[in-house]
């Protein structure tokens, strides 16, 4: 059984051999190098070695759960003396296929070192130079990592050019060496708001003290509270945001990064290895650990650390103030390598820092009244005149609602749909997966509302490449961007509907960081009358996959309960919220409403049409033969519809080349 299907192994083998190419051929069911069950196809073939017609041919007739994840050609099989396939002798190959494409080897040592940090950040053990970055599960947020690792080498490229040129053969001449300007020594003083944190103070939280994000980690070895001690004291001197606290001066609220002092954090320590229900007593203390953060004084990290007789189970949780996804990322990172380093007495390093916070937030000031930046307000005043009906309402309640009260559903894929998800299908429309994510979320609210035009506020990573000189790729902080998207769902055709919300994707403006700038940062008179009136009903943000951060074979995520991160008198951002990660390779996307409102059942259906089109998104991008392309793959500097670039490729001929 793989992921819980019997699998017929010679209905594979069966299948494998009727295809013209293929002379002889075996499968076997073996564990992968994470320990997963994994199918593997080993072939003797005629002609060419081709992945992908090889893989299409075998989807026309077998279920996704019954694909091989990896395809090995071989010379001969191996025998044993009674002439049978000799299984225990069959090689262990050396990549997963992701898309088909022809392996073709590193040369030039730029190309060996995207290769080697594009397996590390990806968790593949073989890249191509060919291999497309989006294919093979890259996405906007991995792009981040690979550009921390390559500082780490003192090399850099721009990300703009990741995504034009997606593959490590185009990329390599891109990649530039640098040498670490950044300051490495303490970050004190007053530091600039950004857009993200003036954002959360105008929403005027009942307890803003209470507005967290969490990780609870299990270790079976369990840890040491002395060596979680020295790390986190290091981790807060190295990521200096961490340190920072809050006041109000003269009705303005001022954002101080303390130096080194007492209280940075707090460190508790439960036995509970005398309790008899484990996981109530963690969600009731997790629950007050949550509530004691407190943005006057700090501390705003605390840990709680819970003692099990079947391991250690540790709960960090930090004010969302100064954290985002990407930077849980690097704390999970650096706190592996620097507990090993704490348990062998060495001394505790981590990289090198990139540019601050502090840096950040003033050069972003710096940027709220740049023509770079104005030129962009054309388009956030046509996206804010655009007039999109509100979202139906079962009930006369309030648009108001705690956090408490809000509804929530959650709807997931398989480990082998997220896998497709991630990997095969974006060659059918050179696609990232929040064009597939958000084309679904269109697609489905249409069909409840009716309505063509479907208005999201997005949420994006938000470190974006503005200012030469500045790189956060390594920075600990709050970052995220919010700018509201218009999907335009008129097109009928599924091909269409994708390759017009991933071409509205693309005309957002350096990924929507301008608008909050605009709105928070530049003065009145330079707005051109921007009045931000937009308010949607609908959130978005995929904070993308998660499993290879902490899978060092020295921690895992916990499945005990966090507590509560919002505090329950906080109120909902959103009528309907949108939230979704990939979590131990599989997505999870989670629905939370507002049940004043909205009827359980109406999300419930929401909900269960999203996941519908997902996978029927899925399943038309795999069958596509060959990419189509929108305006924005060109980098067009006029507007160019859809329509008219299909007429020019098709005046141009087949073999046109981007």
């Amino acid at each position: 059984k793989i992921r819980g299907y019997r699998i017929e192994l010679g209905e594979i083998e069966t299948r494998l051999l009727e295809h013209p190419s293929v002379r002889e051929a075996v499968v076997t069911a073996r564990p992968d190098r994470e320990g997963s069950p994994s199918l593997y196809a080993y072939m003797v073939l005629d002609g060419l070695w081709n992945v992908s017609e090889i893989r299409k041919h075998l989807m026309k007739t077998l279920p996704d759960y019954m694909i091989p994840s990896y395809l090995v050609e071989l010379e001969t099989l191996p025998l044993t003396t009674n002439g049978k396939v000799d299984k225990k002798a069959l090689p262990e190959p050396l990549g997963r296929v992701e898309t088909g494409v022809e392996y073709a080897a590193p040369t030039d040592p730029n190309e060996k070192l995207l290769a080697g940090i594009w397996q590390e950040v990806l968790g593949i053990e073989r890249v191509g130079i060919h291999d497309n970055f989006f294919e093979v599960g890259g996405d906007s947020i991995k792009a981040i990592q690979i550009a921390a690792r390559l500082h780490q080498q003192n090399r850099k490229i721009e990300m703009k050019d990741l995504f034009q040129y997606p593959t490590i053969a185009g990329l390599a001449p891109f990649v530039q060496r640098t040498q670490t300007t950044d300051e490495q020594g303490m970050v004190k003083g007053e530091v600039t708001l950004t857009p993200i944190q003036r954002w959360f103070f105008e929403q005027e939280f009942a307890n803003p003290h209470h507005w967290n994000q969490a990780v609870m980690l299990y270790s079976k070895k369990g840890w040491e509270p002395q060596y979680l001690d020295q790390v986190f004291q290091k981790l807060l001197e190295h990521h200096d945001a961490l340190r920072m606290v809050y006041s109000r001066n003269e009705k303005m609220i001022v954002q101080i990064n303390r130096e080194l002092e007492e209280k940075l954090f707090t460190l508790k320590v439960f036995d509970l290895t005398q309790e008899p229900n484990v996981p109530l007593r963690i969600k009731e203390e997790a629950d007050r650990l949550q509530q004691t953060l407190n943005l006057n004084d700090g501390p705003l990290v605390k840990l709680g650390l819970f003692k099990t007789l079947d391991g250690d189970h540790l709960l960090i949780t930090i004010h969302h103030l100064v954290v985002d996804g990407v930077s849980w990322r690097i704390l999970l990172e650096d706190f592996a390598a620097g507990y090993q380093q704490a348990v062998q007495h060495k001394e505790i390093r981590f990289p090198d820092k990139t540019s601050s916070y502090q840096t950040w937030a003033g050069k972003l000031q710096e940027y709220a009244e740049s023509s770079k930046l104005l030129r962009e307000l054309p388009y956030w005043k046509k996206i804010e005149e655009t007039v999109v009906p509100a979202l139906p309402k079962e009930k006369m309640g309030t648009d108001v609602y705690l956090h408490k009260d809000k509804g929530q559903i959650t709807v997931s894929l398989s480990e082998s749909e997220t896998k497709q998800l991630l990997t095969d299908v974006h060659r059918a429309y050179h696609t990232e997966i929040n064009d597939l994510l958000l084309t679904a979320l269109g697609l489905a609210v249409r069909e409840w509302t009716e309505q063509d035009q479907v208005l999201v506020n997005m949420e994006g990573h938000g470190r974006e490449e503005l200012i030469a000189g500045v790189d956060v790729s390594r920075t600990v902080g709050w970052f995220t961007s919010i700018y509201p998207v218009v999907l335009n769902l008129k097109a009928d055709e599924i091909a269409e509907a994708i390759r017009n919300v991933k071409e509205i994707l693309r005309k957002v403006p350096n990924r929507g960081i301008g608008y909050g700038v605009l709105k928070y940062m530049t003065a009145p008179e330079k707005k051109d009358n921007l009045t931000f009136r937009l308010h949607p009903e609908i959130g978005f943000n995929y904070l993308g996959q998660f499993a290879q951060e902490v899978k060092t074979g020295a921690f895992y995520f916990s499945s005990m309960p966090t507590g509560e991160s919002n505090s329950p008198v906080n109120h909902a951002v959103h009528s309907i919220e949108l939230n979704g990660a990939v979590l131990d390779g599989k997505l999870q996307m989670i629905f939370h409403y507002n049940p004043h409102v909205h009827r359980p059942n109406t999300i419930e259906r929401l909900a269960r049409r999203y996941k519908h089109y997902l996978l029927e998104l899925i399943a038309h991008c795999i069958r596509q033969e060959e990419t189509k392309w929108t305006p924005g793959d060109f980098n067009a500097q006029e507007e160019l519809t859809v329509e008219e670039l299909d007429h020019v490729l098709e005046v141009l001929g087949e073999n046109i080349k981007k």
